[in-house]
């Protein structure tokens, strides 16, 4: 990926402008992950894995970003796209990890441009890659996955962010799952390893943002896993995976900021309590 910083041509002039351009280039470059045997290609702001390895799937995007904002429970961060990246900041909070304004941030996205989890420059993940297949449907609220690996069968909390991928992995197929640092399902591939790493020398999109950020009003809930809203004065029905927090609190005509993942279905609520009015 090649990062064109033009506003520093046109504002300041071209010498300065280059040479700001590469002292940023250099600042964001992320240390070497840790790959085991896989493969990684790598660009001024993205590395991918081509290969699968003991921490990552195959496909798997290391796109390197600085954190421009916090609020509320969602982190806004500059990756060099003109849209800025939306992620939650659970995945912080389960693994004690604390974030602020500036800091330079690691973010794993997948094929599709969901994200997986977020690390430090130079923080090993420890991450765990298991293959199997999904024994049952997941249970109701998406939060459990049921797998039977070579090892035996296993139980695992499915991340509220890898709901929807792990919903679209059918039973009895086999495929790999990643586990992060706190046992939880943050991703998976259908095919087991060998065409998890077919996939990853596929084409992929270009980020566009793994998350949409929707200022909307709340207009009340809708049927099961349906949110009704008010966008610019039209009002429509979104989705959602249940249990959504701070759905109960919530009332009729309070204005909301909804976290999107790809998929269209909301991931967080915030409030203009926490969210400041820009």
């Amino acid at each position: 990926m090649k990062i064109v910083h033009s506003a520093f041509v046109f504002t300041i002039g071209f010498t300065v402008g280059l040479s700001a351009a590469t002292t940023m280039a250099a600042d964001l470059q992320p240390d070497s992950p840790t790959t085991g045997a896989g493969t990684v290609q790598s660009g001024s702001r993205e590395q991918v894995i081509s290969q699968q390895t003991e921490t990552n799937l195959a496909g798997n995007r290391l796109v390197t970003g600085r954190v421009k904002e916090i609020r509320g429970n969602q982190m806004e961060v500059d990756i060099g796209n003109p849209k800025s990246l939306y992620i939650p900041l659970k995945p912080a909070a389960d693994k004690g990890q604390t974030f602020k304004p500036g800091d330079i941030i690691i973010i794993t996205l997948n094929d599709n441009n969901a994200l997986v989890d977020y690390h430090r420059p130079g923080e090993t993940s420890h991450h765990q890659v298991i293959e199997g297949k999904l024994q049952t449907p997941l249970t109701v609220g998406l939060d459990k996955a049921v797998i039977v690996t070579p090892e035996g069968t296993k139980t695992f909390v499915v991340a509220e962010r890898a709901k929807s991928t792990l919903a679209s992995i059918p039973i009895g197929v086999s495929a790999v799952f990643l586990a992060d640092e706190t046992g939880q399902l943050v991703d998976a591939q259908p095919g087991g390893l060998s065409a998890a790493a077919d996939a990853a020398k596929s084409h992929r999109a270009p980020i566009k943002g793994a998350h949409e950020q929707l200022r909307a009003v709340f207009r009340g809930a809708g049927p099961e896993g349906r949110l009704k809203i008010s966008e610019g004065g039209r009002e429509r029905e979104v989705q959602f995976r249940p249990p959504l927090e701070k759905l109960d609190r919530i009332k009729p005509g309070q204005e909301v900021v909804l976290l999107l993942d790809e998929q269209g279905y909301v991931l967080e609520i915030a409030t203009p309590d926490v969210i400041p009015v820009r």
